[in-house]
């Protein structure tokens, strides 16, 4: 497994209080974070960080348009990205999250252990490829 305080994260999440806590549980977990409150924020900071926890909902650009502007990116068409939402929660939603190219997708509130060994595992595999 990589080191995760090698391994910046970047939370965006428009919900102040959900971004807090988030990133919160990741400092806990031993991962330096970044936070956005924005799709277009996000989109500015992506190539900072080594993955990305994305909030679904966002004010100004749907998480998933993010998701698929990040893949168009030659700079971040690899970089892991978990989608978070407590709004979309269908199999359907999960699978749109998939097609926008997520490599995971959790419901919120999230556990801070799930989320944390998922990037580790994500950032692990893109470092090993």
């Amino acid at each position: 497994m990589p080191d995760c305080s090698q391994s910046t994260i970047l939370v965006v999440d428009d919900s102040e209080a959900g971004r807090y806590a988030v990133a919160r549980g990741l400092r806990s977990e031993g991962f330096p974070t970044l936070e956005a409150a924005s799709g277009r924020e996000a989109l500015d900071r992506a190539a900072d960080v080594a993955a990305i926890v994305l909030d679904v909902h966002l004010p100004d650009i749907l998480g998933l348009d993010v998701c698929r502007t990040l893949r168009e990116r030659p700079a971040t068409a690899r970089l892991p990205i978990v989608h978070v939402s407590a709004v979309y929660v269908t199999g359907h939603a999960q699978a749109a999250a998939e097609r926008a190219g997520a490599d995971a997708y959790l419901l919120a509130p999230v556990n801070t252990r799930e989320l944390a060994q998922t990037l580790d595992r994500l950032i692990a595999r893109g470092a090993a490829s």
